[in-house]
């Protein structure tokens, strides 16, 4: 087993409360790597093909103008092409999207609150109008009870 930052086989506790950059450092006698910063880069990667670019030998046949790690990368990813108007509009992910429903606003990014169902809210009403009844019914029945009095011994 390779020298871990949990402190259990299914990965879901830190072994510390650095993120195991302690128990690292104790172990290994240095410094985690990426401990401070990410290994995933923020930048921007260019999609479209410079006139001289051929990678790997066969990208600059193609006819397009997007790079091949792009073209990969948007064949895997869920699409939604279903208002396109095109022949074989991939549909796959358009139940997705209308679930998250992301809007941006001044490049924020924020989830539209969702609205009430309304067939769940008939039901919850009903079964709180149906709690209410029953309790009121067993308070009679409960009172009606302490009222009567069963005299046995006549």
């Amino acid at each position: 087993r390779l020298v871990s930052d949990w402190s259990s086989d299914v990965c879901t506790s830190f072994a510390d409360e650095y993120g195991g950059k302690e128990t690292y450092y104790s172990m290994a006698g240095e410094q985690m790597p990426y401990a401070s910063e990410s290994v995933v880069g923020m930048e921007c990667v260019a999609c479209k093909e410079p006139e001289d670019y051929n990678e790997d030998g066969d990208d600059a046949e193609d006819e397009d103008a997007v790079v091949e790690m792009c073209e990969t990368i948007y064949a895997a990813a869920g699409k939604c092409e279903s208002n396109l108007g095109i022949e074989n509009a991939n549909t796959a992910a358009c139940n997705y999207m209308e679930g998250i429903k992301i809007v941006r606003k001044n490049g924020v990014v924020e989830s539209m609150s969702s609205t009430a169902n309304k067939t769940a809210s008939v039901f919850i009403g009903l079964f709180v109008v149906a709690f209410v009844l029953l309790a009121a019914y067993v308070y009679y029945l409960r009172t009606k009870l302490d009222r009567a009095s069963i005299n046995l011994s006549e």
